[in-house]
């Protein structure tokens, strides 16, 4: 048996814009990006308008909780209403 106080789980995974490929290469060369993370805005909207990340991509904005589901309860909100706003506006 081992006993601890931490325990830190590293994937080593890298986040590169230009390997999602269910988005055109066109739509990836407009991404503002740092490090391979899109840069966002507070409601989690990238540089083109209406595209939106979550989840790992949005770590190097808002933290490594994003990285993990809990992050969830951080995030919803936010681009909820950045996407309410976004409908709203036309």
């Amino acid at each position: 048996m081992l006993e601890t106080d931490h325990v830190l789980a590293a994937t080593g995974y890298r986040v590169r814009l230009d390997a999602l490929d269910f988005l055109s290469p066109e739509l990836r060369a407009q991404l503002a990006h740092t490090g391979g993370f899109p840069r966002l805005d507070l409601g989690l909207q990238s540089s083109v308008p209406g595209l939106y990340f979550t989840g790992i991509q949005a770590a190097a904005t808002f933290g490594p909780l994003l990285r993990f589901t809990c992050g969830t309860e951080f995030a919803a909100p936010r681009l909820a209403g950045a996407v309410a706003q976004r409908t709203a506006s036309g």
